[in-house]
């Protein structure tokens, strides 16, 4: 199963922000930068249930079911472990960059 918002341990914003503890306050701050700089082609991330790669493109499943990609797709840099199960995405656009790392 790939990872959700939920099971974030830590992410690295552009911007200055702590996140060395992940409480739904700060969590909302991440999907709120994902939904700002980079958008799911339909829904939010606040809705997302899981995330996968399949063929270098990061794929939402949110919650309703639906799976859907990123609207501008490039913008996955790298991801680090399983496809079904990453334990690290890095996305960068438009010069602000994020690097989820999940347990």
């Amino acid at each position: 199963m790939g990872q959700a918002m939920s099971n974030l341990q830590h992410a690295n914003l552009s911007e200055s922000f702590d996140a060395a503890t992940a409480t739904p306050e700060s969590n909302n701050r991440y999907q709120d930068f994902l939904d700002a700089y980079f958008p799911l082609k339909e829904g939010s991330h606040h809705d997302v249930a899981q995330y996968r790669v399949y063929f270098d493109r990061l794929i939402a499943h949110l919650s309703s079911g639906r799976c859907v990609g990123l609207s501008n797709p490039s913008s996955l840099v790298e991801f680090g472990g399983d496809r079904e199960c990453p334990s690290l995405i890095s996305l960068a656009s438009q010069g602000h960059q994020i690097e989820l790392h999940f347990a």
